[in-house]
């Protein structure tokens, strides 16, 4: 077995898998939540402010970190060119974090440069490095933390991680509570370094949560608690069943049919790393042990908690798949195994993810980016309100201020109660406070006409409908079936205030 490592090999190696998976930029897959925190990246630059409707301080990103991140992209590539710089950031962060996980559990430079190659083209591993979002960033922060923290015992690893971690996401408490129980019971004895960033990290996030914006945790959060319906426990297990492929599966296929895979490659998963531990020392054991209890661990809270979003299972799916790679990679004949690995697993998944990505990429850039783009032409008081969900591409591009249904970017609706009091009475409140000068609806009439104050369907006026069925299609066959196959975005409805005569 070779035991020398060449890290130039490795390095160049990289580059051509980045360069390689940068071909999937062209998708322009970006998700909804990424825009939400470059505006607010925006609106720092712009007012000063960390917010997102101008002047009013509101925490509307789930990223303090990647906020700023946002910030420094855009002040030195400008407003119009800083994303694929950002994006390519983001790859080159997953990609060295992939690398050190890599050179931990592997001592070849062959397989260490296939585990790279592997990993990479996870479809979660893809959605990490182009969808826009912070978790390449947060990947690469964790398996730093397992490198120089857990395995080479630094100190500094143990106090500075954790505030970076932390600060760009919230829930990763759960990593970094799991990690310290983890590491008590294999030194046993406490961590006192690990004590300390651990509570440094939680006093710096709530310290600024608190002076600047008078809330201890996240506005994101606080909007979701209160403005989502809470589930019964029975109900929550059956959101479990209907959304497992979020939770364990590596894909998401479009119907229950195919739900088998969730179960299946968990299974086997679990079975490689068993047999990866009968021959592994207790190092490379430790650190695999504790990635798979906590992506598990992970999972079933945020299943519980019925977190639909796939983002927030894309690090516990790929640290629960690894071990299958590692089975393949750890073998005598793993060129062989490789190369089956290549055919069965790889060019399947990978040709998935495009489909997805160029499915979806199509419909939210050249749809919900388009609907913003026209508000954009046809308002130029940038200080008029647009009352719509989600807070994505359509604000981004509108450059308009928001009100979105879930308060995540202007916390009036959270005022009004809207689980208490119900949509119907909640959003006329609303309305009739705010006076948005349009609103975005998925239904004609507005809101089914649900509302409660039948009066406001007289103060406004439909004046454009986007179909999505206007866009998926093209001309190119192949793209035209990929579009029919995967229709990505839904209806929408443009209502415009009338004007009051004076």
């Amino acid at each position: 077995m070779e035991n020398y490592i060449d890290k130039k090999k490795i390095f160049f190696a990289s580059i051509i898998i980045i360069a390689l998976k940068s071909i999937f930029f062209f998708t322009k897959h970006i998700q909804e939540d990424a825009l939400i925190s470059w505006r607010v990246a925006r609106n720092i630059i712009e007012y000063g402010v960390y917010g997102y409707n101008g002047v009013e301080k509101i925490s509307a990103s789930t990223t303090h970190l990647y906020v700023f991140v946002g910030v420094i992209f855009q002040t030195i590539f400008g407003e119009g060119n800083f994303i694929y710089p950002l994006l390519i950031f983001n790859t080159i962060l997953l990609t060295i974090g992939i690398y050190w996980l890599g050179k931990l559990l592997l001592n070849s430079t062959t397989r260490i440069i296939l585990f790279i190659f592997f990993v990479s083209f996870l479809p979660p591993a893809i959605k990490m490095s182009i969808l826009g979002m912070e978790f390449g960033m947060l990947f690469f922060f964790y398996i730093a933390l397992m490198k120089f923290g857990f395995v080479e015992r630094k100190k500094w690893a143990f106090v500075l991680l954790p505030i970076l971690i932390l600060w760009t996401r919230i829930d990763t408490c759960i990593f970094l509570g799991l990690l310290f129980i983890y590491d008590v019971i294999q030194q046993r004895k406490w961590n006192t370094a690990l004590m300390i960033g651990g509570i440094l990290a939680v006093l710096s996030v709530v310290s600024f949560n608190w002076f600047y914006f008078g809330e201890i945790v996240n506005n994101t959060i606080t909007s979701k608690r209160d403005n989502y319906p809470s589930l019964e426990f029975q109900d929550r297990l059956e959101a479990i069943k209907f959304f497992t492929p979020n939770y364990f599966g590596i894909i998401k296929f479009p119907t229950s049919i195919f739900n088998f895979s969730t179960p299946l490659f968990f299974i086997v998963s679990a079975i490689s790393m068993l047999f990866l531990f009968k021959k592994w020392g207790e190092n490379k054991k430790k650190v695999l042990a504790f990635l798979f209890i906590f992506g598990f661990i992970k999972s079933l809270i945020f299943g519980y908690a019925n977190a639909w979003f796939d983002w927030y299972f894309w690090i516990p799916q790929l640290v629960l798949f690894i071990p299958i790679i590692l089975i393949v990679l750890d073998s005598n004949k793993f060129k062989t195994y490789s190369l089956v690995y290549f055919i069965l697993i790889f060019i399947p998944f990978t040709a998935y993810q495009a489909v997805h990505s160029i499915a979806t990429g199509h419909g939210e850039w050249n749809h919900a980016r388009k609907i913003g783009l026209y508000l954009d032409s046809i308002e130029k008081d940038k200080d008029k309100y647009i009352f719509l969900e989600p807070a994505g591409y359509i604000p981004y591009f509108s450059k308009l201020k928001v009100i979105d249904y879930v308060g995540l970017v202007d916390k009036r609706l959270t005022e009004e109660k809207i689980v208490e009091n119900g949509i119907g009475i909640g959003f006329s409140n609303l309305i009739n406070k705010a006076k948005p000068e349009y609103i975005l609806e998925d239904f004609k009439p507005m809101f089914k006409g649900e509302l409660v104050d039948k009066s406001i369907y007289e103060d406004y006026e439909l004046i454009k409908e986007f179909k999505i069925a206007d866009v998926a299609k093209s001309d190119n066959p192949i793209l035209d079936k990929i579009y029919k196959f995967k229709p990505s975005g839904r209806d929408f409805y443009l209502y415009k205030r009338k004007s009051v005569t004076e």
